[in-house]
């Protein structure tokens, strides 16, 4: 079986002082001993850096520091999915049919991505994004 994660549970899973981490942690420890494949859309390690980087914690993370937690705790554990473009085309396609704008079309992104490479469970703490884009074929589900 193969699941991809989105943005949400990675963070959480790297960030102790995310609310979610043990349920991220916890998540992606039981399907890793389950033999489950773990995955993830390129655009989503951009997107880590990016939250990593602008998370209003205690003790902000550098920009150095966000790519050694992203190389040391996500490459080596995660399969990355490179989007191609007919999945763009797709994911922006879905967007628009269903009238949404903005940021809806990077959870379509990483939604479009699952679904091509056949994930079969798509892990979000954002479970209202991605119910509300249809899924088809793929079951979204929160850790």
């Amino acid at each position: 079986m193969r699941a991809s994660f989105d943005t949400s549970v990675l963070v959480a899973a790297v960030v102790k002082e995310m609310p979610d981490h043990h349920r991220a942690v916890d998540c992606l420890k039981r399907l890793a001993g389950d033999g489950v494949e773990i995955c993830s859309s390129s655009h989503a390690l951009a997107e880590c850096y990016s939250t990593l980087t602008s998370l209003p914690i205690r003790k902000r993370i550098l920009p150095l520091e966000a790519a050694q937690i992203i190389e040391t705790n996500l490459l080596n554990r995660l399969t990355i999915l490179e989007i191609p473009s007919a999945v763009y085309v797709d994911a922006i396609r879905n967007v628009a049919d269903l009238g949404y704008r903005s940021g809806m079309i990077y959870d379509g992104l990483h939604l479009a991505c699952a679904e091509a490479a056949g994930c079969e469970r798509h892990y979000t703490f954002n479970m209202k994004h991605f119910l509300r884009l249809k899924p088809k074929g793929i079951e979204v589900v929160s850790p």
